[in-house]
Formats: structure tokens, sequence, C-alpha cells
């Protein structure tokens, strides 16, 4: 498979990943969502999450970011932008995790889970303003987002009055005007036609590795996946094939 080469990523030697998950354990009743999992994620990668329906990928991602909490095991995330150590995710409390997904996460949805009764600019600026960040402070950086994606002009468009990829771009403003360390992408171009697809990924890769960022992403799409520094692909909650650059201490239990 043909790896993204429009942001070269070149791990650097003693370099602590950005996430790092050990012994991944999630069920739901008789049903083994991840099996044992390792994996680590270093700063500035782009990660492609593959596998079948049911073979964890969603589980995973949810598991990562912190809106899961596994049955076992651990996930460690290290702010590089930060001087404290790393935070084991599942250790932290409900609303600790709530205020690093606000923070230091981004989240980009296949449906973009924006509010219809917002405009674009406000969708935006709401994801500072639950961070304590004032409207007038807001506004402006939301703005700023906005153009920086090519939505100037659309600032005060209600969502249904945008198509579904200019949708997806207010979705990615939104995700990263935080200054988000990691962006979990969950089939970000799965509801849009194939020229739409590229230009949003385009945009995703640009807005986050473009910046030094890390983009971990679950896709059914192998043009998607290819446009990734590395793929993962799971089955039955393990890592099957990791094909990309090696990250080390990445690997299935077993």
């Amino acid at each position: 498979m043909q790896q993204n080469t429009s942001h070269p990523f070149h791990p650097s030697a003693g370099t602590a990943p950005v996430l790092s998950a050990r012994d991944l354990t999630r069920s739901f009743g008789s049903t083994t969502a991840l099996d044992r999992l390792g994996l680590d994620i270093q700063v500035g990668e782009s990660l492609a999450i593959m596998g079948p329906s049911g073979s964890g990928k969603s589980t995973l991602l949810h598991t990562l970011a912190g809106i899961e909490r596994p049955d076992a095991g651990s996930v460690l995330f290290r702010d590089p932008s930060a001087s404290t150590g790393p935070v084991e995710i599942a250790a932290l409390g409900e609303s600790a995790r709530s205020r690093l997904r606000r923070g230091s996460f981004g989240f980009v949805f296949q449906a973009g889970l924006l509010i219809p009764e917002l405009t674009a600019i406000e969708n935006v600026a709401m994801a500072l303003m639950i961070n304590g960040v004032s409207r007038a402070a807001a506004l402006p950086r939301a703005a700023e987002w906005l153009r920086a994606l090519g939505l100037a002009g659309m600032e005060e468009r209600r969502i249904g009055q945008l198509s579904g990829g200019q949708a997806q771009r207010v979705a990615i403003a939104r995700a990263q005007v935080t200054g988000a360390t990691v962006t979990f992408a969950d089939e970000p171009t799965g509801a849009l036609d194939s020229a739409t697809s590229s230009e949003v990924l385009d945009i995703l890769i640009d807005a986050t590795v473009g910046r030094g960022n890390t983009l971990v992403m679950v896709t059914h799409d192998p043009q998607v996946a290819a446009r990734c520094h590395r793929v993962i692909h799971l089955l039955d909650g393990r890592i099957q094939h990791d094909a990309g650059v090696p990250t080390p201490g990445a690997e299935a239990r077993s």
C-alpha cells in the first residue's frame, strides 16, 4: 500500500510516544472488542485503523481518546506541549477526562455532529467557550480557522446551508481551534463523494500532521488509509498487521 508522502514522518530517536496503549481489553457481554492490544503512536504521526465490522476499530479509537474505559490495560498520554509527565487516561475521573478531551484532543466524526441551530462560526467558537474562553475572544479565533479552511464568507451560515464537504471543514475547524495535540477521526469522509472526500482529507491532514500534531483515524477506505503514514489492521480486537513507519513497542499481545 502506498503511504502518504505529502507530510513525511521521521520519528525522533528517544522521543516518547504521544499515546501508549498496553494490554487493552474491552468486552461487551460475550463479545471481545479489544483483546490485550498494545500500540504506540508518535507525535506528528498519522495512523489509520482498519478492519471488518466488529473488529474493534471504534472501540480502540474511543478508548485511546478516553471516551470509553477499558476493562483492563492502560493508555498513557504524553502532552508534548506540557512539562508534566504522562497521564494514565483510564485512571482519571469523568470530569478530568472530559477536560482532557475538550483541550488536548480534537474529534471529527462521519456525520460531523455539529449543532444545526448554530452558525458555522458559532459551532467552532463553542469548542473554546466550553473551555472558559469568552464569546468575544472565541469568535475571532473561530473565524481565523474557518478562513484557513476555505470558508471565508460562510461564517454566518447554518449547517443546513452548507454542503457535506463544507460542514466537515467546520467540524475540522472545531476540532483544531483549541490547539488539540491529537485529533481522532471516525470515518471522516465516509458520507462524502470521492472528489469531496479527497479534498476534505487533504484539509484534515494539513490541519493536523501538517502542523506537527497527531491524527488517529478509523476508515474502511483503503485510499483514505493510504494517505496516512501508518496503517494497522484489526481482527477480533487484535492487531493483525501494522504497515508503515515502525513504532517501538507497538505489538499485538497474544
